[in-house]
């Protein structure tokens, strides 16, 4: 099972859970229950000029990752001054905020796991009796985050191809992969990542036991998912549920870049399931 779509700013809207509890805050909805997803929560948060979301926690995990505008995050009473490129888990119970402090909406990208609850039913976030979001903060030292997950990654930081440190990552020739959130830094739930594919990069048909999301940054991808084919742009949203066939392929004349998601965490081993060689070795030995 698998789903394709498209973020427009036009389903940016007020969600109801947060109207008492917030000023100029919408989100659109990317991933959930409603396109046969169990384990994943994406959408795009947008707050206006001056707006706010006030103290709150929640019952599953988030991670976010800042595309444009400037806030003040409260998370466990400490504030840090975000920007494009910054990052970060809130951990299952952490309460935090959110205030614009630019001239501009500031907008990020969010996951959360396990998947929250759908409306009407048990409530898995919950406000804070006479909170407020800060007014200001410290701009966000990655080496100093005070015990929180909080992080930073741009194109910028890329190493160019041919740099022998674009494969630390364990990423195949021509593939760059950075780990913005997972087990090892303190994610429990999920898995938030950035990839660069370099032009006529590929990657065979797999699948996996986990659910994947795909926010396409830059650049242009051909996705081959159950058979069907999609050319995947800036703005556009694939999921690919457990144990769905998918394939990968650049066939521009640019790199490709996009944010994806693990949910639950992988397992240890046989992350990927490559097709071909299954049935390669079926062949070799079956009757």
């Amino acid at each position: 099972m698998h789903h394709v779509t498209r973020f427009d700013e036009s389903a940016l809207q007020a969600p109801p859970l947060y109207e008492k509890h917030s000023q100029g805050y919408t989100q659109a909805t990317l991933i959930d229950h409603t396109v046969g997803s169990v384990h994943t929560g994406t959408h795009i948060c947008q707050l206006a000029p001056q707006g706010m979301l006030s103290p709150h926690f929640h019952a599953f995990e988030e991670s976010f990752y800042i595309l444009q505008g400037e806030a003040v995050l409260s998370l466990e009473g400490q504030a840090y001054h975000l920007k494009q490129g910054d990052l970060g888990a809130i951990k299952v119970g952490q309460v935090h905020a959110w205030r614009n402090v630019g001239d501009e909406p500031v907008r990020w990208f969010q996951m959360a796991a396990p998947q929250p609850k759908p409306a009407g039913g048990w409530q898995d976030t919950y406000f804070v009796r006479e909170g407020s979001a800060p007014t200001e903060g410290q701009l966000l030292n990655v080496a100093d985050t005070g015990g929180n997950l909080l992080s930073h990654f741009d194109v910028g930081q890329i190493p160019p191809p041919g740099d022998p440190t674009r494969q630390t990552s364990g990423a195949p020739p021509g593939v760059f992969l950075k780990w913005l959130m997972d087990e090892q830094i303190g994610a429990v739930h999920h898995r938030l990542l950035f990839i660069e594919y370099q032009p006529g990069v590929s990657l065979a048909m797999h699948d996996h036991t986990f659910e994947e999301c795909y926010f396409i940054l830059s650049g242009e991808v051909e996705a081959v998912i159950e058979d069907r084919r999609y050319l995947a742009k800036p703005g556009d949203v694939l999921w690919t549920s457990v144990g769905c066939f998918h394939s990968f392929a650049n066939i521009g004349a640019e790199p490709v870049r996009w944010l994806e998601t693990f949910a639950p965490q992988p397992p240890r081993e046989n992350i990927f399931r490559f097709r071909a060689e299954w049935e390669k070795k079926a062949q070799e030995l079956s009757d």
